[in-house]
């Protein structure tokens, strides 16, 4: 330590983001005897799930490995999860490829839930230094390595020295500072030849939300149209999700196009989203009871007797950096699906939709099932040690919009988690890492990857 306002670590593994991508990396790490220093902005763990309140996983498979200890563990309080059977969450597809019939539904839990169940299974390795508050702001690269990070921590000054690092930030923080290249918005169809990308391509992201939730008073309500906002909005589906208690988690999915966090401060964006949350209240009030698909979560009388009982503290972002890598998800691999798929480094499995919100709306499902994602994905190009595990991983803008969920954010966490304590183990880099060594590994902590 050189003075009393700055502090420096050293350690083995360094994770930066503690979202989904982030607990499954440090726990992985950490369960394998590496010492891991995990640091979050937030004060607590969890990321869009906690901060956002996207705290409902969508069904999917591939999900059993942390996923299900985390599920199972947050389940021991009978008020923190709707649905006990984790397996009703298990998978988006029905019985045959492309179907939804029989397919599961979403899993939802209360986010002190999640944080708490990551903080105790983090604790419980007694390998991980868990630094919550404190947030990244520098990267130090040095012929292709990354020799430490910076942060501040509680108003004091970290320095961060680690033989790898894994970048789990949304926006790729890390890997942009180290000076990795990177994509944002579409991809014209002549970059990766997707079936479904555009010609010549915007900077279009997958559109945001701000997430409320709703409580039953019992006591009739006025519904009240919000003041200031710049234009109406026409409102369309609304994702509902009953709590554990009885609230309602409302999402209404095409709230605000993605492409306006490139060009309004976020202050001035939040404010904006407050009133859109309102509005979409308003709208919601003011159907007729029992006349709407949306209404029929409220009963025969609507939301007549509901009142907002939150507003999460953070916008709900699908998309917005993606890192280039030494390979790229795209399309062709969610419309191949593994049975199509020729990759030899497969580290994880989903089936959920290709869904692209706003304005240049896109869904629908696999039409081959399941796909696996490489390993390749996860080394940014121009960086030794420095791995990702994020949504800003190396995906195209259409494959970002089925592969960014929690659930599979979380095992590419406990795959690049596991490569980094092979890294530890053998001293040697991500590029390095036995693909048949780091494979059976994660199949020993029930990850599918076939």
């Amino acid at each position: 330590m050189s003075n009393s306002n700055s502090e420096s670590i050293r350690t083995q593994v360094c994770v930066i983001g503690g979202g989904s991508g982030g607990i499954g990396t440090a726990l992985a790490a950490a369960r394998t005897g590496a010492d891991v220093v995990l640091l979050e902005r937030e004060s607590i763990l969890g990321g869009t799930s906690t901060m956002a309140w996207v705290h409902t996983w969508e069904p999917s498979v591939g999900g059993d490995g942390i996923p299900r200890e985390l599920y199972e563990e947050m389940k021991n309080d009978p008020l923190a999860v709707t649905f006990a059977d984790y397996e009703e969450g298990a998978s988006r597809q029905g019985p045959t490829p492309g179907s939804r019939e029989g397919g599961g539904h979403g899993l939802p839990f209360e986010p002190y839930a999640l944080n708490r169940a990551a903080r105790q299974m983090l604790d419980a390795t007694e390998h991980c230094q868990v630094l919550l508050d404190t947030t990244f702001y520098r990267a130090h690269l040095r012929d292709d390595t990354l020799s430490a990070v910076e942060a501040w921590y509680h108003g004091r000054h970290l320095l961060v020295q680690a033989k790898v690092f894994v970048d789990c930030t949304a926006d790729a923080d890390v890997c942009v500072d180290a000076g990795c290249e990177y994509h944002v918005g579409e991809d014209p169809y002549d970059r990766y030849e997707e079936p479904s990308a555009p010609a010549h391509a915007e900077r279009n992201l997958n559109g945001c939300t701000l997430v409320y939730r709703v409580t039953n008073t019992g006591l009739s309500r006025k519904p009240c149209k919000p003041q200031g906002l710049s234009r109406e909005k026409e409102w369309g589906g609304v994702h509902i999700v009953v709590m554990p208690n009885g609230d309602h988690l409302m999402n209404a999915v095409d709230m605000i196009e993605g492409d306006t966090l490139l060009h309004t401060e976020n202050s001035q964006l939040m404010r904006d989203a407050h009133l859109l949350v309102l509005d979409n209240w308003h709208y919601l009030q003011s159907l007729p009871p029992g006349r709407s698909r949306w209404n029929r979560y409220a009963g025969p009388e609507g939301y007549a007797t509901w009142a907002i009982s939150g507003i999460a503290p953070r916008l709900g972002i699908r998309e917005s950096r993606r890192i280039l890598g030494d390979y790229v998800l795209t399309e062709h691999d969610c419309q191949a699906g593994l049975v199509r798929q020729s990759h030899e480094d497969m580290i994880a499995i989903t089936d959920h939709a290709v869904d692209i919100h706003g304005s240049r709306h896109r869904l629908y499902e696999l039409p081959n099932g399941a796909y696996g994602v490489p390993y390749r994905c996860l080394l940014p190009r121009g960086a030794q040690n420095l791995m990702i595990a994020s949504r800003a991983a190396s995906f195209s803008h259409i494959a970002a919009s089925s592969c960014r969920l929690s659930r599979t954010m979380m095992t590419l966490g406990q795959a690049a988690g596991t490569a980094a304590a092979l890294c530890v183990q053998h001293h040697i880099v991500p590029r390095q890492v036995a693909i048949d060594e780091l494979q059976a590994s994660l199949q020993a902590q029930n990850v599918a990857i076939s």
